[in-house]
């Protein structure tokens, strides 16, 4: 179970999942995206919960790359 809740957070905040001690998750979307792109973090961050990103050892990298974002380059 996961809930979702649209707060201001900074411009390079898109999303953010924290998992809770009862199992469920709160999924927070920065409320500045427009609609198309807040749902876009919201699908980014099930595929976290999906993969249990939460729950494994793997480098951030890895776990991003898995969610659908790849590592931008500078």
């Amino acid at each position: 179970m996961f809930f979702v809740r649209l707060v201001s957070l900074p411009p390079a905040v898109e999303g953010v999942t924290v998992p809770n001690d009862d199992g469920t998750f709160d999924v927070y979307i920065n409320s500045k995206l427009s609609l198309e792109k807040q749902g876009q973090v919201l699908m980014h961050e099930l595929e976290h919960i999906k993969k249990d990103h939460f729950y494994n050892e793997d480098p951030v990298w890895i776990k991003e790359a898995e969610g659908g974002k790849e590592k931008e380059e500078n």
